[in-house]
């Protein structure tokens, strides 16, 4: 299985000494004022939309949410299945599927988001397929830091058929481990059709001297959504992983990450809509068993 599990390096250090050269970058307003959005829709859940403006490189505040848009989410049937979503009144930009509604993703279909404001017309879309259930997720030592951190590992049938794409979203007490750092991705171009077994997905890496570091601690419980990619969401994925590391002497250069939306006028939009089938894990529990085990090597 072809894999971007981040952190990648764990433990490992680089260290170079070198002379530093300031550089004064030019900033130029080309690509400021853009669009972004953020869009997805699932098997389990109806879709949302965050419509948005995006914020120049220098610029670290918050992301202002878009009012006012007209947001239709469609699917490929015949005829098409469509509905409209309304704005959250609590957080501008967001929209969702009005109250007493509902409009899952089914497997098998296209999605276009089509998003109207200000004279402009945006378009997003992506195919849901499907995704294997998962057999069992398990919570014990890594071998990659000879088992002196805590890994979650998956358990299940790959899909049959060259071409799936699979994230992995990790949840330790109801709460999503958030940022690039820790996304888990993967195609399944060497294991086609296997039985996947104990893949890991995640690595609990932390200083070993400040067990408070530590993101899985005793008693926790862990549980984890698989869900399928189409193959432009993986790449999408896959550029957004590379240029989490951007910054060191040989990562690439930083720049604006490739999504599946178009604007009427021509410009760039930043952002993706993803279609996605899920499948949650079972609930693992960080019991003495496992403690134990990790205790034995600190």
């Amino acid at each position: 299985m072809k894999r971007f599990i981040l952190p990648l390096l764990g433990l490992m250090m680089l260290a170079f000494i070198s002379c530093e050269d300031v550089i004064q970058v030019k900033l130029n307003n080309k690509n400021a004022d853009l669009y972004a959005v953020e869009a997805k829709i699932t098997t389990a859940d109806n879709p949302t939309v965050f419509f948005y403006k995006a914020l120049r490189v220098d610029n670290d505040g918050a992301y202002t949410g878009i009012s006012g848009a007209t947001i239709t989410v469609s699917d490929n049937s015949q005829p098409s299945k469509s509905i409209r979503l309304s704005e959250d009144p609590s957080k501008p930009g967001f929209y969702t599927v009005p109250k007493n509604e509902n409009y899952r993703g089914q497997i098998g279909k296209e999605y276009t988001v089509t998003i109207e404001y200000n004279g402009t017309t945006l378009t997003g879309k992506d195919f849901l397929a499907r995704v294997e259930p998962i057999d069992s997720v398990k919570v014990e030592p890594s071998l990659r830091g000879d088992k002196r951190f805590l890994g979650v590992f998956i358990y299940g049938m790959e899909t049959p058929g060259v071409g799936n794409y699979y994230k992995w979203d990790i949840f330790i007490n109801d709460s999503l481990i958030n940022g690039a750092g820790y996304m888990a991705f993967a195609s399944d171009e060497l294991v086609d059709g296997n039985y996947i077994s104990g893949f890991e997905i995640f690595t609990d890496y932390h200083d070993p001297a400040k067990p408070e570091e530590r993101k899985l601690k005793y008693r926790d419980t862990v549980v984890v959504k698989q869900t399928s990619l189409s193959k432009q969401a993986y790449y999408f994925y896959y550029q957004l992983s590379g240029q989490s590391s951007a910054g060191g002497m040989f990562s690439i250069p930083p720049a604006n990450i490739k999504g599946n939306f178009s604007s009427s006028d021509g410009k760039t939009v930043l952002g993706i809509f993803t279609a996605h089938d899920v499948s949650l894990s079972n609930k693992a529990v960080i019991d003495d068993s496992i403690e134990i085990q990790l205790n034995e090597r600190q």
